[in-house]
């Protein structure tokens, strides 16, 4: 079997919204690198990630952090947070090494943690590189709190700590706290996937009606306004996803009605793009899906929650919509704003969805982190992904490199000297340029990368002669081989190459099995005065 790249994704289970991003983000990735899977630990049902998820995924069930204690999706228990997290922290050698032991098990080389202390301390443990995904962090959530209830004091010094160890931190817009020069994103959502038409005609919504969704973020639990819904003297559709109802009613619209399970067969994004409205409680995820939509969005403000204001000031900058104080939400009074919210267009954005600028930059450093190479076919097709060192001396993994033979105005090959550091064939004269195919890289910006990093060159044009694939006891490698001109300066790299010379066909020949060239040279010298010869090197694409 080909190898797979396993990433372990640790979520906080704070609501749905933390694990809608993650989905969104772990999407992302897989769209790039298709041969990845997920390991998912999280206490977010397993249900929700069959629903969101394209990539194979196993779902480990585990509290990765305390979060706040609520009562209600508006409020939370300052009391039972300490005492929970009393519970929780600091993290003890048992947990750590038990999730340490199922990380290397399941062969991951990087741990994605969504606002979970516990992740990078597991990733840490396990001597694994770590990203954190975050638009606030824990520690900065419970610092108000404090003159109040100065148990917090102790934990956002320990949070503080497993935060800032993270290899990578990435911040994802509407940024509560901005950190240094951390990479940051647009906001992060799950992509819609059916015709908003259609979503229409599956719940029974006619072409005269507005449906409005109302929606707490995937907390359950009866709202107080229900019964005034049906009284509404409009053609609007209420749709309520996640309130807890009679399974014999769910899908089934009831005087202007229809509830829905949390676990129902429609995608909320989906629900999100075919709306007219959404009403509910501020949380990332909510904010985030209907900034993509561009419908408007009533927003319930939570004055318990410190992110909140900052939400808050996003929408009113950035978005269509009204706030709904918390009294009018559960009395129903925000009803006569309806009209209102209704009024305002839905807008178009242009904007990226901030989950591929995550996806960038998580392959870009994992890629960096680990020297990911991916696996290929004879033909180049990618089946699979593995760390350089598990693709070097595993012949079996055939993996992409590039070569260009570079000549001056009077044909000579320009070969460099191969430092006395490299493994493999240390001192000896080697092709002009050569190196790997990056992860996610094409072959010719492979080709142009390693020409800068080894020589310090860009020559105007380059020529593809022919592909081959070299195999020794080491490694096998698909060689895509190039040829240009040039007589400019060279600078090479004195990390890599201990020095480089132009040398005549005559001279190169007079060396061949001498231990002065490298075996991969010289195999490739042969086929490259073939290509000279003939046009077309034998056995090999040209």
């Amino acid at each position: 079997m080909p190898p797979k790249l396993s990433i372990a994704y640790f979520i906080t289970s704070h609501g749905f919204g933390h694990a809608a991003r993650a989905s969104a983000v772990m999407n992302a990735i897989y769209a790039r690198w298709p041969y990845v899977s997920f390991e998912i630990f999280t206490l977010t049902p397993q249900w929700f990630f069959t629903n969101c998820l394209k990539a194979p995924f196993a779902w480990h069930p585990q509290q990765t952090d305390v979060g706040l204690v609520q009562t209600s999706p508006l409020h939370f228990d300052p009391d039972q947070t300490i005492d929970a997290l009393a519970a929780f922290l600091p993290f003890e050698d048992q947990l750590l090494k038990s999730l340490a032991d199922k990380l290397c098990a399941a062969d991951c080389h990087l741990v994605i943690s969504d606002i979970s202390p516990l992740g990078i301390a597991a990733a840490q443990y396990a001597g694994m590189a770590s990203v954190l995904v975050e638009n606030f962090t824990w520690d900065w959530i419970y610092e108000p709190y404090v003159p109040e209830t100065p148990g917090f004091n102790k934990y956002i010094h320990l949070l503080e700590g497993y935060f800032n160890s993270a290899g990578l931190r990435i911040q994802a817009t509407p940024i509560c706290k901005r950190i240094g020069e951390h990479p940051c994103t647009p906001p992060i959502s799950r992509a819609p996937a059916a015709d908003p038409l259609q979503v229409r005609k599956q719940l029974g919504i006619s072409g005269h009606e507005k449906m409005v969704l109302i929606t707490m973020g995937g907390i359950a639990g009866n709202l107080p306004f229900i019964e005034k819904l049906a009284a509404v003297d409009k053609p609007v559709c209420f749709v309520l996803p996640g309130t807890s109802i009679n399974p014999a009613d769910a899908g089934i619209k009831q005087n202007q009605v229809i509830f829905l399970p949390q676990n129902s067969a429609f995608h909320h994004p989906d629900l999100v793009n075919a709306a007219d409205a959404v009403v509910g409680k501020v949380g990332y995820s909510t904010l985030a899906e209907v900034y993509h939509a561009g419908v408007p969005y009533g927003f319930v403000s939570r004055p318990d929650f410190r992110e909140s204001p900052v939400f808050e000031t996003y929408i009113r900058q950035n978005m269509a919509g009204i706030e709904i104080p918390e009294i009018e939400f559960n009395s129903g009074a925000w009803l006569n704003c309806l009209p209102e919210l209704l009024s305002h267009p839905k807008q178009v954005r242009s904007e990226p969805n901030g989950a591929d600028a995550a996806a960038d930059y998580i392959c870009n450093y994992f890629a960096c982190e680990k020297e990911i190479l991916e696996v290929v076919d004879a033909h180049g097709g990618v089946v699979g992904a593995a760390p350089r060192k598990c693709v070097h001396g595993n012949n079996a993994l055939l993996h992409r490199v590039v070569h260009v033979l570079v000549c001056d105005r009077d044909n000579r090959l320009l070969l460099q000297k191969r430092s006395l550091n490299k493994r493999v064939a240390p001192g000896r004269w080697d092709t002009s340029v050569g190196g790997h195919v990056d992860c996610g890289e094409s072959v010719e910006t492979a080709m142009y990368r390693e020409m800068e990093e080894e020589l310090g060159i860009r020559p105007a044009s380059l020529s593809f002669a022919y592909q081959y694939i070299h195999s020794n006891d080491f490694e096998s490698e698909l060689v895509f081989t190039y040829t240009c001109r040039y007589d400019g300066k060279i600078v090479f790299n004195p990390e890599e190459i201990d020095s480089v010379k132009f040398w005549e066909k005559e001279e190169i020949e007079d060396s061949l099995g001498k231990g002065i060239l490298s075996d991969n040279f010289e195999d490739e010298f042969r086929r490259y005065q073939q290509w000279l010869e003939t046009g077309v090197q034998a056995g090999c694409k040209s």
